[in-house]
Formats: structure tokens, sequence, C-alpha cells
């Protein structure tokens, strides 16, 4: 008989913690080591399309190609894609990256109306449990997200500080502890810096399918170095990856983790119960809000929303979700 077949993870595993949202942060770090002069001064970055063809595109126009190839998508169920809703991280929801989003969206002739923050939504589906002012942490877990961000709300929900660029502890380890016994720099290497993010996905897949232990090996100018790690080791620093990211947001904060009133969790990977207990750990008194699935919550609020604004103004709107849009999503 034909052993079992292997099922790939989901991704939404204590292993795979940080997988994607580790690779977007790497991406991000990289990009200034693959642009090209273009017209103007501008950089201009090989992208290779669909039918395996390259080509050079500034930022702005990969955002375009993004959003029509979303426009695409929209128009092919039925559905009007020209006014839009974008619904960002918080910490992507600075007025640089909307002023590029908005240009990108014009060149796909799409019109971005209303910019909100994951948070905020999550946030605001429940009602307070605190009269007048209060804090509230939303802690967003997923397989494309992790991103920790203090909110505080008078009359309307406002982001005081959101922590999302973390990366993923295995690879912070391993590209500063691999080269390091081969006595090279790779802090400008693209291309080693991909390899040591292949080879710690290697090693998380197997100890993912059972393995006890795994090795991340790197190989670089004819010397080749090899680190064994154990399933147990990993998630230890994959929980204290959160706890470090809770912890820097309630100091940018500048907020005592007494002072916040309520936490609202969002994201399917804080249906882990050790997740919640990294959680439970620093706010012990602290009423968690997770009636609704957290995995679900972000996007029932969305929804709610356009659908508010969309009767408000009398004009048909979509929402998009934008993790990693444009230059680090292609």
């Amino acid at each position: 008989m034909d052993p079992p077949a292997q099922i790939p993870c989901s991704g939404n595993c204590l292993v795979h913690l940080h997988s994607f949202s580790g690779h977007a942060w790497l991406l991000r770090r990289i990009c200034p080591f693959l642009q090209y002069p273009g017209p103007l001064g501008i950089p201009h970055f090989l992208i290779t399309q669909t039918n395996n063809q390259a080509i050079l595109l500034s930022h702005i126009e990969i955002i375009t190609l993004h959003f029509l190839l979303k426009k695409a998508t929209i128009e092919g169920l039925g559905l009007p894609a020209r006014h839009i809703v974008a619904i960002l991280p918080a910490s992507s929801n600075t007025t640089h990256f909307q002023t590029q989003l908005s240009a990108g969206a014009s060149g796909a002739a799409m019109r971005i109306l209303f910019f909100m923050a994951r948070p905020v939504l999550a946030a605001s589906y429940y009602q307070s449990l605190t009269p007048g002012h209060r804090t509230v942490l939303v802690f967003e877990l997923g397989v494309e997200i992790f991103e920790v961000s203090l909110l505080t709300e008078d009359e309307n929900l406002k982001v005081k500080a959101a922590v999302s660029d973390l990366g993923c502890p295995l690879f912070n380890f391993m590209a500063s502890e691999l080269p390091r016994c081969i006595g090279i720099d790779i802090t400008g290497d693209a291309s080693g810096l991909l390899r040591i993010r292949e080879a710690c996905e290697r090693a998380k897949n197997a100890l993912c399918l059972g393995s006890g232990t795994a090795d991340v090996m790197f190989e670089r100018l004819g010397s080749k170095v090899s680190m064994q790690i154990n399933r147990e080791w990993l998630v230890w620093l994959n929980l204290n990856h959160l706890h470090r990211g809770i912890m820097r947001c309630l100091m940018e904060g500048g907020v005592r983790r007494e002072a916040v009133h309520e936490i609202v969790l969002a994201g399917a990977s804080t249906n882990i119960p050790e997740v919640r207990q990294v959680l439970r750990q620093c706010f012990r008194r602290q009423p968690f809000r997770c009636d609704i699935d957290p995995e679900n919550i972000v996007e029932l609020s969305a929804m709610q929303y356009v659908n508010d604004v969309s009767a408000r103004y009398n004009i048909p709107l979509f929402g998009l979700r934008l993790f990693n849009f444009g230059l680090y999503s292609i």
C-alpha cells in the first residue's frame, strides 16, 4: 500500500507562524539592491510577466499593473470596479503610500475613495466595554500578516502605534549566524539572503511534517555551513517574537500594559492556544474581544463599512484588501 500523501501546511501553524510576513519583510529589504536606473532618475525594477517576458517598470507602474489584475478579477465576477475602499495594515496606511496607491489606481482607471486601517475595522466591530475614553490593543496574526496596533478612542478610533516590520525570527537568526560562521558579509547580497530564506523554509517544512530535527544549510563562495534546529526551539523563537512585537508596540505608543482596556483578536492564528497564552502572559486582566471568529472579523467589519458608505453616497463600492501591494507582491 502506498504511504498517505503529505498534506502541505496551510501556514497557520506554530512552525510557519512568520513565514509569509517574513518573506514580505525580506523583499522590502532587498528591493533597493534590485533596482535599475530609469528615465528622470526614477528607479525601475525587472518584472517577469505571465508570458515569461521581463520588462522594467517603475514602482507606480507595478502598482498600476497590480490594480489592473484586481480589476479584471472583479469585473470577471460581473461587479463594478471603478470606486474602491483600500483596506490596509495600519503600519502601511501612511500618506506617502496612500499617494502611491492612488496614482497606481488612477493608471488602472480606478479611484480610491477611502483608506481604512485593518485594526480600526477590527476594533470598531465591537462596542466599547469602557465608557468614554478607551485604549485598545489589536493583535492580528494570520498567514499573511502579523501586526500589533495600539488604538485610542474618544469619539473615533485612532491608531496611536503600529508594529509589523519584524520579519521572520528564524531567518533573522540564520542571516546573522550562518555568514559569520564562514566569515562573509551578505548584508547587501540579495541572492545570498534569498538562499538563506529558502533554507529556513525547507527546514520548517521538514519539522512541520514530523521530523524531530532539521538542518539549515547555506553555501556561498565555495564555503558551506549547516546548523541543526528542532521544533521545540523554533516554536519558542516564534512565540517570543510575538511578545517582542507586543512590547515594542506599547513602547512606541508610550502606553503601559496596565493602561490597555481591552484586547481585540484578529486573524486565524490567534485561535492557536499557545498564541493566546503569550497574550495572556502580557495582559492578565484585560478582556479578550473574540466573540466573532478572529479569522473573519476584519472581513465582516469591512463588508459592513463598504455597504454603509456605498448606501450613504449612493455609489457602488468594492473593498480591496492590500497587504504587500505592488513592488513587494509581484
